[in-house]
């Protein structure tokens, strides 16, 4: 088929690439996030359609398409992911419906890592090497590549600090737990919509005692996500089925 660029993608390239996933019954990967957490399976191409396809789907792969109104597609003979938006949902068969295939001109949200907010409150004491001192809440924390911990929280928006400041984080992540300590700095500031308040995103690394206490939560935090995950999935299923009495 020959490299293709970026730029010279259409939706009439891309459903030749999928129908030949069609005819060879390749699978293809759908990416989406639910509450932070990456839902990823293989798909199978069912129908291809000028104006649309047709995709047998995991369960929870319908019920984050429902809920993010959009998917990502990857195949191996596509050099990027596409977007696409549902038409239609069948959580009983697991089809979806996708329309309006294109390259995202950016994509925003991390498709590979989890980004999982605290189920309860934690606060976080923020300290640099100039006294400064801070405590602010926890919104969500990950663990990136090379073990890089981010750790996302909500400061005042006047505060005192700026991109690439040097600072240490000490937290709990559970009530009576040890202490966790970070050390990084702040990788970006950005004003929360609507609230008088900023996102403070750090990144930093741990003693390896720390860096395990981190996974580990966020490992139990994923369990409890997916399920309900699974939960939401069985509510939609249900629901539809009542709707065909």
């Amino acid at each position: 088929m020959g490299k293709q660029k970026i730029e010279d993608i259409t939706t009439e390239l891309i459903c030749e690439r999928l129908r030949v996933h069609l005819n060879e019954q390749r699978p293809v990967t759908l990416f989406n996030t639910f509450r932070g957490v990456p839902i990823n399976y293989e798909a199978e191409v069912a129908m291809i359609h000028p104006d649309y396809i047709g995709l047998i789907v995991h369960p929870y792969q319908a019920v984050c398409i429902k809920l993010e109104r959009r998917t990502f597609l990857e195949s191996k003979i596509i050099p990027t992911l596409i977007r696409a938006y549902p038409v239609s949902i069948d959580y009983t068969n697991h089809v979806v419906m996708l329309k309006d295939m294109m390259v995202p001109k950016s994509i925003t949200t991390d498709l590979l890592h989890s980004w999982v907010a605290p189920d309860k409150a934690i606060d976080v004491e923020i300290s640099s090497d100039d006294g400064r001192e801070l405590t602010a809440r926890m919104m969500e924390i990950a663990v990136l590549e090379g073990n890089s911990i981010r750790i996302v929280m909500s400061v005042p928006k006047d505060i005192d600090y700026a991109r690439q400041d040097g600072v240490g984080l000490v937290f709990r992540l559970e009530q009576g737990g040890n202490l966790v300590q970070v050390k990084g700095e702040v990788r970006s500031l950005t004003k929360i919509r609507n609230r008088d308040r900023k996102r403070m995103e750090v990144a930093g690394k741990a003693m390896m005692g720390d860096e395990i206490s981190v996974l580990a939560y966020i490992a139990r935090r994923e369990d409890k996500i997916m399920g309900a995950l699974d939960k939401t999935y069985q509510k939609l299923r249900k629901g539809k089925k009542a709707r065909k009495k």
